[in-house]
């Protein structure tokens, strides 16, 4: 199975706005580019914070007749509103990953609108996410999580490859996190080099695609 990281980043390597949202900061050239992105994968890695604070859509709009992959939503803690267009909108009843200790809460308010596998812990741990995605025999799966999801399927070396778009802002403001965030560094972050496979710019913005060495 390989696992691809899709982030947009401004000039200044921020992934957010100062309100902790990404809305407005990209163009109809980077979704299109992300729907090519979709469109190559078979199951989509979302957050818990990604769907409360953007509530994307996960439906190929860009490309006709492309197959949606499949939304998996990682949800640690509490659970999440029914009414999202992850619920609404999607070709695939999304599958939820949660823990032991939020599952009754997950299966009162999301029985009925997606398929919910409990870990046997109270964290979500990526290797095990990853187990049960390949159990499932999903091959190509894209990431479109936050810095700090992101960070932890960096650190357990999960990650193969990462699509990154930079968009033309700069936003300045001190203590706004870059594509993975956490109070540590990733181990071994300078000896392992990624490999430029790809790049190409679109309108304003740059199109940059690394593999992992």
């Amino acid at each position: 199975m390989k696992l691809s990281i899709n982030m947009a980043m401004t000039l200044d390597g921020k992934v957010v706005r100062p309100d902790g949202r990404w809305y407005g900061l990209t163009s109809s050239e980077d979704k299109t580019q992300m729907d090519v992105y979709r469109s190559q994968s078979d199951a989509i890695l979302i957050g818990k914070n990604s769907i409360l604070n953007d509530n994307p859509i996960v439906k190929i709009r860009a490309i006709p007749n492309a197959l949606n992959p499949r939304p998996v939503i990682l949800v640690r803690k509490g659970t999440l509103p029914p009414d999202k267009h992850v619920f609404e909108e999607s070709d695939h009843i999304p599958l939820i990953i949660c823990t032991k200790s939020n599952l009754k809460e997950i299966k009162t308010s999301l029985e009925n609108k997606a398929e919910i596998f409990a870990l046997d812990s109270d964290d979500i741990d990526p290797k095990k996410v990853t187990g049960i995605l390949k159990r499932k025999g999903y091959k190509n799966v894209l990431l479109e999580g936050g810095p700090k999801l992101n960070f932890s399927f960096l650190e357990a070396d999960l990650v193969d490859r990462i699509y990154l778009t930079i968009v033309p802002f700069v936003i300045g403001k001190t203590g706004l996190p870059g594509i993975a965030d956490r109070n540590a560094e990733l181990p071994g972050f300078d000896q392992n080099r990624w490999t430029l496979k790809d790049h190409f710019a679109k309108g304003n913005e740059i199109f940059l695609v690394y593999e992992k060495p």
